[in-house]
Order: structure tokens, then C-alpha cells, then sequence
């Protein structure tokens, strides 16, 4: 009794549909800027530049270091060496215990203003990082869109092609019965048999091809979805705050064509990026420059022959100095020259690169506009017909038909319907998807 129980509710449970999961465009956005890797690695980097800024101040204050060293020193020549200086240790002719401590401060008092240059350069480098979260925000957005776009185009074609797929088996069934009451050929059978085929084809490969999507998704969202069960929502109707009439989209377009590039986010981004390589090359050109160095020391030692706390404890002896030092390097195998070159090469690269991300920004930009134009053109009448498609396949589905024949040609009209309720909705999500990415724009200016 127990084992048939066990049985009826794991049938019960087969039988039940899967519980079907809801992915909005919204809902995927905002988990995405909240999920999305690139954009925690840019806010780390921004705050990893905010110390370097610390940095970079740093070297405007002195060092200060301090050090102790005790030793043991015994003399192998039994007291007949004499006393020898080699460098700075002096070797003596005794065995003895000796303890050393000292406090030091040293400070770059002139080095040709390589220090400002580098925190100049720690500021640019910081106000980059700040740009380029928007930047990467930016992208974000304009990816997603394009992605839940191809997603949810996908998933309309599945559920169009599912349809057309279950109509046209229908189709191919009577058919039969009209070739075996001889109202239909078997070319006719047959031919209505290959739709089938196709159908089921194009409708594997679409599947496929939602799949990939899906976990393209994932990968945003850290969560996965299975195509089967999956319930994507169109894009919403109040996709911005943009205007979408004619007079608007001609306006806003004539404004991004002839000022986004220059003022965009990406632009100033390079400017920084100019801005840094032309500090490193001011820096190189007086790296080999005189440094003028400041130091001071207060030491304490002390040494005794027989006891190591004996010398501990003589370490009253003090002395103190003050040193004022010029270095230069006065040859370095022409490695300088050759760093300076380099740097100024980098600078002229770096402007170059700006000139051609302000020509791609300027082409991405106008295409966006043609695709808004192109969408809206195709779109005033979309609506429309798309609810006239809908709604002659509904009145069609209710159609009750008399004949087999009627039957069969009901279901032709369906597809046909079924074809341009296709094209519609992809029109429509391209329309959306390139007012979202107008709006993103504008968001950015």
C-alpha cells in the first residue's frame, strides 16, 4: 500500500508543470551592476588610486629610521696587528663586546619638481579610475541591453516557431486525409512533411542559440535558467525620459552628432591618460638632474672587553651628525636618452589612440542614431499591425470549421500570421533596445 502511494505522488509530481521562473529587463540590469565583476575591480582600482596619491604626498616628508646592532669581536693575531680601517669598519687589535644604536632622519631637500610631477600624475591616475567606472557602467548597460535584446528575440522566435511547428503537424495530419480521400496529392503530403523538418531544424537551432544566451545571463546574474522553464518579459514601455517623437529623436540626434566625441567620458579619459605620459616624460628629461639630500644622526655605543652587559651599559657615549649631499650621474651608457625618446614616443601614441577612440565613438554614436531612426520609421505602424496580427490569430484559433478543407486553409492563414508576428517582435526589440542605448547616451552627457 505504501510502495503504491509512493508511486502515485511521484506521478503526480511528473505530471506537474515546472515551476516557471520571471526574467525582466530591470530585474537583470540592476543585478547585473550589482553582480558585474569588472565593475567591483573598478571600484577597487579607484580606491587603490586614492592611495596612491598618499603615496606620491609621501616623499614630501622626511624619512625617519632607526637601528641597533650588538657584536662580538675577537681578534685572531693575539694584540700584534695594528689598527685598520677598511672603508667604514675599523678592525681593532682586541677582543671586545660592542653595542650600537641610532636615530637618523634624511630629506630630499631639491630634486626639479620630479616630486610634484608624480603627484600630479597620482591625481590624474585617480580622477582616471573615477572616469572609467563610469565608463565601465556605461559599457554595462549598453551590453545588457544588447544581450537581454538577443535573449528575448530568441525566446520570441522559440514560442513563434513552437506554434508553427505544432501547426504545421496539424496541417501535414489533414493533408493525409486529403490525399486519401484524393482532394490532395502526395507531393502535397510530402511537402508539408519537409515544413515539419525544417520547422523542427530551425526551431532546434534557435533553442541552442537561447541556451548560449541564457548562460550569458548567468554570467551576470550568478544564477541559471533553463530554457524550457523560462518566462522573459518584453522591455518595459517607459524605457527613458527621452523623447521618442520625430521632432526629439532628429533633435537629440544633431546634438550627439556634433558633441558627444569631444565631451564624452572616454575622451577625458584619454586627456588624463595624455596627462600622465607627458609627466613621465618631464620627469625622465631631468631624472639624471644634481639631487640635493639632507641628512642627520644621533648615535649611541658602547663596548666592553670581558661582558656583553658590561657593554650594554657603556652605551653612554653619543654622537651626533648633520650631512648636506649632491649626486648626479654623470654617465648611464646613453640609458637615459633612450628613456626620454621612449617617453615622448608615448605621449604621441597615446594622442593618436585618443583621435581613434573619438572616430569610433563618433561611428558606435551614429549608428545608434540610424538604428533609433530606422526602428521608429518601422515602428509607427508596428503596434498596430502587431495587435491585428494577435488579434486575427486569436479569432482564428476560435474559428470552428465545417470541412477538413476549411480546416487546412484556417491553419495556412495562421502561419502566415504566425511569420509577420515574427518580424514584428523582432522589430520591436530592436527598437527598444536602441532607445535604451539613445538614453544611456544622454544619461552620459
Amino acid at each position: 500500500m505504501k510502495k503504491l502511494a509512493l508511486i502515485s505522488l511521484l506521478y503526480i509530481f511528473s505530471i506537474l508543470p515546472l515551476k516557471a521562473e520571471e526574467l525582466s529587463f530591470n530585474n537583470f540590469l540592476s543585478t547585473t551592476l550589482t553582480n558585474s565583476y569588472k565593475l567591483k575591480i573598478s571600484q577597487l582600482d579607484t580606491q587603490i588610486s586614492k592611495k596612491g596619491i598618499n603615496e606620491a604626498r609621501s616623499e614630501y616628508f622626511p624619512t625617519i629610521n632607526a637601528f641597533a646592532t650588538t657584536e662580538r669581536y675577537n681578534d685572531l693575531t693575539n694584540g700584534t696587528s695594528q689598527i685598520t680601517a677598511v672603508g667604514n669598519e675599523i678592525l681593532l687589535n682586541r677582543d671586545y663586546y660592542q653595542d650600537m644604536a641610532a636615530l637618523g632622519l634624511s630629506y630630499n631637500v631639491f630634486d626639479f619638481g620630479i616630486r610634484r610631477k608624480k603627484l600630479d600624475i597620482a591625481k590624474a591616475d585617480n580622477k582616471q579610475r573615477e572616469l572609467l567606472l563610469e565608463k565601465d557602467t556605461k559599457d554595462l548597460k549598453l551590453d545588457t541591453a544588447d544581450l537581454y535584446g538577443e535573449t528575448l528575440n530568441f525566446y520570441k522566435q522559440s514560442k513563434i516557431k513552437q506554434e508553427t511547428l505544432s501547426l504545421q503537424k496539424e496541417l501535414t495530419e489533414i493533408n493525409k486525409q486529403l490525399r486519401t480521400a484524393g482532394k490532395k496529392s502526395e507531393i502535397d503530403v510530402v511537402n508539408s512533411e519537409i515544413a515539419v523538418a525544417e520547422t523542427q531544424t530551425e526551431l532546434d537551432e534557435i533553442d541552442t542559440n537561447l541556451a548560449k544566451k541564457l548562460t550569458e545571463i548567468s554570467f551576470y546574474t550568478n544564477k541559471d535558467y533553463d530554457k524550457k522553464t523560462i518566462v522573459m518579459n518584453d522591455f518595459p514601455k517607459d524605457i527613458s525620459t527621452i523623447k521618442t517623437d520625430a521632432d526629439g529623436v532628429v533633435q537629440l540626434s544633431a546634438s550627439i552628432t556634433s558633441y558627444v566625441p569631444e565631451e564624452s567620458v572616454d575622451a577625458k579619459i584619454y586627456d588624463l591618460e595624455i596627462l600622465k605620459k607627458q609627466k613621465e616624460y618631464e620627469i625622465q628629461k631631468k631624472y639624471n638632474y644634481p639631487k640635493l639630500r639632507f641628512d642627520t644622526r644621533y648615535n649611541f655605543y658602547g663596548s666592553d672587553v670581558n661582558s656583553f652587559w658590561n657593554g650594554v651599559d657603556d652605551i653612554s657615549q653619543r654622537s651626533f651628525s648633520l650631512r648636506l649631499s649632491l649626486s648626479f650621474v654623470l654617465f648611464d651608457g646613453l640609458k637615459n636618452i633612450n628613456t626620454i625618446s621612449k617617453k615622448k614616443m608615448e605621449v604621441e601614441k597615446a594622442k593618436i589612440e585618443k583621435q581613434q577612440q573619438l572616430a569610433e565613438l563618433k561611428k558606435k554614436y551614429d549608428q545608434i542614431q540610424l538604428d533609433v531612426q530606422n526602428a521608429r520609421i518601422q515602428s509607427q505602424n508596428n503596434e498596430k499591425t502587431l495587435t491585428l496580427v494577435n488579434k486575427n490569430l486569436d479569432m482564428l484559433k476560435r474559428l470552428h470549421t465545417n470541412g477538413i478543407v476549411e480546416k487546412a486553409s484556417c491553419i495556412e492563414k495562421q502561419l502566415e500570421l504566425l511569420e509577420k508576428k515574427q518580424k514584428l517582435e523582432q522589430n520591436k526589440i530592436k527598437y527598444a533596445v536602441s532607445l535604451y542605448k539613445l538614453h544611456v547616451i544622454e544619461e552620459e552627457l
